[in-house]
């Protein structure tokens, strides 16, 4: 199994080249840096990163076509990705919450929308023009002779079905977020449907978690910081946590999320009205969190992912991120590939 690393945003560009040498050495597949509305943006981040690496993958997370047309898209990702050497990788998504709540944008047919901003993506070639016509999303005679490098990694961030299915069709992979392993035989179904409509094998696709890392020297603080961010966490719906809690705890949970939503902007891990039992099963199922005696039982987790068809996990660090990236490298990494 491959694993990832995604940085918060808003890290200078100086930030992101210090983290990212230290990624690629502690083994890192992918560093992903995220896109969030009232940050630094996260493209202009990478060049920087590019010269200094040779191995590590370089992406950003997540953009949309209904933020920027696809073919602004287009050049953005296959200009980082000469400049990474057939490196670069772009998860696209149909529309943020935090986006949309700026932005005003009121997104329809999300999966048409994705499917055509993939398709313009993974189908332009410099010997040929693309001529491509969508439901959403067009274009004609365009060639784009200057590309030279391998084609960028392009996936999708999905976890409904119909996405899913979408990706198996035309894209390179899938990242899901905090799916539980309970799960996983529904999502890779949805996948494989998709596959096969596209006439692909798995052997082309790569399927991809997300997953909260909230592991560190100091466990009762990583706990607290688990405790703080799970309004996040699948946005607590039942399809992420009835198989753990059961349809009558996961409808609570769900109906009370404003109550996990306070906690996090009062940055405290006490979650009022929540009991303390539940809050830690939330943690225990949703994030990796813990102390260093934790980092085993994390690892047996992802073997049993792997095992299930997972081909990749994606940490998101909290707290020190630097702190994060050695501790994967060098306490994870080697218990999840020996």
């Amino acid at each position: 199994m491959d694993i990832d690393i995604i940085l918060g945003a808003g890290h200078t560009a100086a930030q992101v080249e210090e983290l990212g040498a230290l990624a690629e050495d502690s083994g890192i597949h992918t560093l992903w840096v995220s896109s969030f509305p009232g940050e630094r943006d996260a493209w202009l981040s990478l060049p920087g990163l590019a010269r200094q690496t040779r191995r590590l993958r370089l992406g950003v997370l997540p953009v949309s076509p209904y933020e920027s047309h696809p073919l602004r898209l287009l050049e953005t990702l296959y200009t980082l990705n000469e400049q990474a050497g057939g490196r670069a990788s772009v998860l696209v998504g149909g529309l943020g919450r935090s986006v949309a709540r700026v932005t005003g944008l009121k997104p329809v047919r999300r999966v048409a929308a994705v499917r055509d901003c993939v398709r313009i993506l993974t189908g332009v070639r410099p010997d040929r023009p693309l001529d491509y016509t969508g439901s959403e999303f067009s274009l004609t005679g365009y060639q784009p002779r200057w590309i030279s490098e391998p084609r960028p990694f392009v996936g999708v961030g999905a976890t409904g079905p119909r996405m899913l299915a979408m990706a198996g069709e035309f894209a390179d992979g899938v990242m899901m977020s905090d799916v539980p392993l309970v799960r996983m035989p529904e999502v890779l179904g949805h996948i494989d449907a998709g596959l096969a409509a596209g006439g692909r094998g798995r052997h082309a696709f790569r399927v991809n978690n997300f997953f909260a890392w909230h592991i560190g020297t100091d466990r009762e603080a990583a706990l607290a910081d688990a405790r703080r961010e799970l309004c996040w966490r699948g946005l607590l719906q039942p399809w992420h946590t009835a198989g753990f809690l059961g349809d009558e705890q996961a409808a609570w949970v769900e109906a009370n999320w404003p109550l996990f939503l306070q906690a996090f902007l009062k940055r405290t891990d006490r979650i009022e009205g929540v009991p303390e039992p539940l809050v830690d099963s939330l943690v225990q199922n949703l994030t990796f969190a813990g102390g260093l005696d934790d980092i085993p039982r994390v690892a047996a987790e992802l073997h049993a992912f792997a095992e299930a068809g997972l081909d990749q996990v994606a940490l998101k660090v909290h707290g020190n991120p630097a702190e994060a990236i050695r501790l994967i490298g060098d306490r994870l990494l080697p218990a999840v590939r020996g």
